[in-house]
């Protein structure tokens, strides 16, 4: 119990300290550098804020057991702090959506519609895979429950949390096709701070390669660790 205790501690520290970071990042990309009104503070920068925390640390609790396996001495004692990781990111990325909804419209995100003020191909795969990508992280979510993984059999309960990868993979189509358009104008790099969205892709990207690591590497042990990675 005293272990899990200083788990939670941790997470939750971790999770303020990248949410900072993130709200910092957005004030200073979008209202310093960009000059974006700080009216648009309590929703809009807030939103690009929680939006980025929730990936990172949703990439942190998948991030975890590949590192374990690259390097077991330093990070399996910290395997246990996925679930707090994941349970957190999936709180701001709840958060996100809320928000997002909010301002859904023309004059927040005019790449996502058209002159006649409704959505275009790509506003319409974006939230479509937003959507999915959310829907599948609250399964995986309810299955980490302790009521709910004690009823489930260990090879449902893991092919259940596999399926993460999937939404998070989802993510990245999301915020890609989100911010695409931008990455390849200079306004975007202005004083080069990029923007928040390739941030997040290259972030999945890099998460995902971890993982696609473990998988293909052939020495694998197998054992009760590897399990849980």
């Amino acid at each position: 119990m005293e272990e899990q205790t200083t788990h939670s501690k941790k997470a939750l520290t971790t999770t303020i300290i990248v949410v900072l970071l993130a709200l910092g990042y957005a004030v200073l990309r979008y209202n310093i550098a960009r000059h974006v009104p700080y009216s648009h503070f309590p929703l809009y920068i807030a939103n690009k804020s929680f939006a980025l925390s929730a990936t990172i640390l949703i990439g942190f609790s998948f991030l975890l057991g590949p590192l374990a396996h690259f390097w077991p001495k330093t990070f399996v004692q910290k395997l246990d702090l996925r679930k707090y990781f994941g349970t957190y990111g999936f709180a701001l990325a709840a958060l996100h959506a809320v928000m997002s909804l909010v301002l859904l419209s023309s004059k927040y995100y005019p790449r996502l519609f058209a002159l006649d003020g409704k959505m275009t191909a790509i506003g319409e795969s974006t939230m479509l895979f937003g959507i999915v990508a959310f829907v599948v992280f609250f399964a995986v979510s309810l299955a980490s429950l302790p009521s709910v993984a004690q009823s489930m059999q260990p090879g449902e309960w893991q092919r259940t949390q596999r399926l993460g990868y999937l939404a998070y993979f989802l993510v990245l189509l999301h915020v890609a096709l989100m911010g695409w358009g931008g990455w390849w104008k200079a306004d975007s790099w202005k004083f080069g701070l990029v923007s928040i969205s390739l941030i997040s892709s290259l972030f999945i990207v890099f998460v995902l390669i971890m993982r696609a690591l473990v998988m293909k590497r052939q020495d694998v042990p197998h054992n009760s660790l590897e399990k849980q990675l």
